[in-house]
């Protein structure tokens, strides 16, 4: 676009027939309807971003002067809201801005959300032209019901329309988070309190106008203000996948599947991808999934150790399952990969571990049982005897690879050059070498983890009881660590607006990300600089080591000492050498990013190229029909979307799923929510919900904000030292949030489910790391 003959902004009602056909999809349709009569709220497009202070106070004048009304302030980009492109979910929304400084920094945000979608590196690697990018503002309505019209019902063809209504705002609709009131032609439906007939009339009326003056289907929002005033708030071409009503669909044929795939004594465990925040795509799935199939990196790391593997299973059986999107492991079926058929059942609470079953006793095991006891025998003393030894093992795995070798721009530039079939074949190569051999230190370390860690608790256990060695446990995984992640998080702190410090960051730790176990996130080194300035209010790394070590060390028997802190400073090794393996495991993980792009560039997919399986990529020719594939990734992107609508808890049964399903979050008005301690300590402070850390303003934040947020990995370091404490809903003692809290000696909880919807943006609570508890105030 020429930035120069094209005005900054331009208000709705005076946008001429050029400036239209430049806006983006959404805004355009809004300014047609709006200068045709229709009940559109005023509003104005910025074309491209302001790149002068005087640009933005003309904006704020042209909103003062309108009334400066509470606005929402949307990115609409080129192409968006058409029938070849929905962009749904892309870009960035933000609502209710009421102040100047508000509006600048939305306005910025939403124009940097292109950047989040096709990073600049990856478009310049490949000469990839930029999306044009525009922003919305438009007047915020205090909605009393919203919904949206289908002029033909997507769920079946020939239909008439349809109207789904919801009490206040309409995210709530959009985003799947309730279930709304339906109403369609020739049938009478249940309504809400206070719903008047006429407001229907007005719904039905202005969507059925809508669909004359644009000559298609139309999928309108609507709301309808506390004076009961109707309003259109967007519009576009209906596709079979738009209406938020599918949603129910989706989510039946979902238990539909899990119900008749799984015995009923199913047990799914979180944990493993606690980090994993959303829904994964198709082609991270697929890899991770074979991961843990026989003959792969989790069932050679068991063997390694001298566990029985997956050997009893069926071809291509694999211990990760699907559970309405997200990634578990299926605890039922890890049974038996210990010891084989065995008395012992793995009982999921506190942790997953084996207890001895007397239903499991029959006669075919008892002739087996001692085979089983020398195994349990000899594991127990490989692990003791060589923790050491398999930790470096582990380390090897990684360690060896050529990518170890290499800075990130080196792996960057990597196989660019080469034809689709040579780009297809090493990415089929290198999927093969993660799954089976880069991932087995992963696996390795972390059954040391696992095995060390229980061997605490029993230790513990003695002196404490085991409520007490259970807590004490979890605030002691991870005490006092100063682990290479360490020292990325202190760089990545450190660089504020130096060129040369970025760069430098980049050739370390350019393979990692924010969500890197996600591939289609974008790695540091495709993203822009982040602008982060030194900051009294910035936490450093926790300098207390090893304090609850040496306020527990008088609690315990003086016989029991000496083996507790050997065990203890070998769990703080293994913990430092399991970061080692994280860091180095992240570059062929971003090769095979790398390599999919480079691979999307010759067919034309695109980021679309994720919601492919590996062997549907390895399969695509630069020949093949495009449509049929956008389609099909856009079907996969819409029963994600449906899907992350769904909250379950880290760990449940099958017997529990539905009335985990069913359930309205009795929590939602408790005083004191119940997690799990990931850091100790206790603060007070104001919520602010996170989803996206590419989105704040670091700068922007007060001293007293309590993070509040799905998941976090390495990426969210900078958050973190701005925050008083974190609550996630996902995430372990384990996990990375967990890790660096305790560095930083920053309160922490986790596992509060749903905890973005059941908190409120500026709300006070009190965080209670040493027992994971939250405390809301009155």
């Amino acid at each position: 676009m020429d930035t120069k003959a094209t005005p900054v902004f331009r208000d709705l009602v005076h946008a001429d027939k050029s400036e239209l056909q430049l806006m983006g999809g959404k805004a355009s349709s809004l300014a047609i309807l709006l200068q045709k009569g229709f009940p559109v709220p005023e509003g104005a497009v910025l074309f491209h971003e302001p790149l002068e202070t005087q640009t933005y106070d003309a904006i704020t004048t042209w909103w003062e002067n309108q009334g400066a009304f509470p606005v929402a302030v949307r990115s609409s980009a080129s192409g968006e809201d058409s029938p070849d492109f929905s962009y749904a979910g892309q870009f960035v929304t933000l609502l209710h801005i009421a102040t100047k400084k508000d509006l600048c920094a939305a306005i910025k945000t939403c124009f940097q959300a292109v950047h989040r979608t096709a990073s600049q590196a990856y478009a310049s690697h490949f000469e990839r032209a930029e999306i044009p990018m525009h922003v919305l503002i438009q007047r915020m309505i205090n909605s009393q019901f919203s919904g949206v019209f289908f002029s033909m019902d997507p769920r079946a063809e020939n239909s008439s329309w349809l109207v789904e209504v919801v009490e206040g705002q309409g995210e709530q609709l959009v985003s799947g988070q309730v279930t709304p009131f339906r109403f369609s032609a020739g049938k009478d439906s249940a309504a809400p309190a206070r719903w008047k007939k006429e407001y229907l009339e007005q719904v039905v009326h202005w969507g059925q106008e809508v669909e004359k003056t644009f000559g298609y289907k139309v999928d309108m929002e609507w709301a309808i203000d506390q004076e009961g005033r109707f309003w259109i708030l967007q519009s576009r071409p209906i596709t079979a996948h738009a209406a938020p009503s599918s949603r129910r669909k989706v989510l039946d044929q979902e238990w539909q599947r899990v119900r008749s795939s799984y015995p009923q004594e199913s047990i799914w465990d979180g944990h493993t991808f606690a980090e994993w925040t959303g829904i994964p795509t198709e082609l991270t799935f697929d890899i991770w999934q074979r991961t843990f199939q026989e003959g792969q990196a989790f069932d050679l790391a068991l063997k390694s150790i001298g566990y029985e593997g997956l050997g009893h299973q069926v071809p291509e059986f694999s211990l990760l399952d699907r559970v309405y999107g997200r990634a578990y492991l299926n605890l039922k079926s890890m049974e038996p990969v210990y010891f084989g058929r065995s008395p012992y059942r793995l009982v999921p609470n506190p942790r997953p571990h084996l207890e001895f079953d007397w239903k499991k006793l029959t006669p075919s095991v008892m002739l087996r049982a001692p085979l089983g006891l020398t195994k349990m025998l000899q594991v127990a003393w490989k692990i003791q005897t060589g923790r050491s030894e398999l930790a470096q093992k582990a380390l090897s795995y990684v360690k060896s690879p050529a990518f170890s070798k290499m800075d990130s721009f080196a792996l960057f530039e990597q196989n660019k050059n080469l034809s689709l079939n040579e780009q297809q074949k090493k990415l089929k190569e290198l999927c093969e070498a993660f799954s089976k051999d880069y991932l087995q230190g992963t696996f390795l370390i972390t059954l040391l983890i696992e095995s060390t860690t229980q061997g605490l608790f029993a230790l513990l256990e003695k002196d404490l009881g085991k409520e007490r060695a259970s807590e004490t446990v979890h605030l002691l995984t991870g005490e006092g660590l100063q682990t290479v992640a360490s020292r990325m998080y202190q760089e990545l702190s450190q660089i504020e607006d130096s060129d040369e410090k970025w760069q430098s960051f980049l050739s370390r730790y350019g393979h990692r990300g924010v969500g890197e176990l996600e591939l289609s996130h974008p790695r540091w080194l495709e993203t822009t600089k982040p602008h982060l300035k030194k900051s009294k209010s910035v936490r450093a790394l926790s300098s207390e080591g090893s304090k609850i070590f040496d306020e527990l060390l008088p609690q315990l028997s003086t016989i029991r000492r000496p083996v507790f802190k050997q065990e203890w400073q070998d769990l703080q090794k293994l913990m430092q050498v399991r970061e080692e393996i994280k860091m180095e495991l992240m570059k062929p993980y971003a090769q095979i990013r790398w390599l999919a792009l480079a691979i999307a560039e010759k067919v034309k997919l695109g980021a679309d190229i994720f919601w492919f399986k590996l062997d549907e990529v390895l399969s695509l020719r630069d020949t093949q029909n495009l449509e049929s594939l956008q389609a099909l990734a856009r079907e996969r992107k819409q029963t994600a979307h449906h899907l992350k609508s769904v909250d379950l808890p880290m760990l449940f049964s099958l017997q529990e799923l539905r009335d985990v399903l069913d359930e309205t979050k009795s929590q939602d008005n408790s005083l004191v929510l119940t997690g799990v301690s990931l850091s100790p300590g206790v603060a007070s402070g104001v919520v602010h919900i996170v989803n996206d850390p590419d989105q704040e303003d670091l700068e922007a934040w007060p001293d007293n904000y309590v993070l509040v947020t799905e998941a976090t990995d390495p990426g969210w370091t900078p958050l973190f030292q701005r925050a008083r404490a974190v609550i996630v809903a996902r995430g372990g003692v384990l996990s990375h949030c967990a890790i660096v809290a305790r560095e930083m000696g920053l309160p922490a909880v986790g596992e509060i489910r749903g905890a973005s919807q059941i908190f409120k943006e500026g709300e006070r609570v009190w965080v209670d790391g040493n027992h994971g508890s939250v405390r809301r105030n009155n």
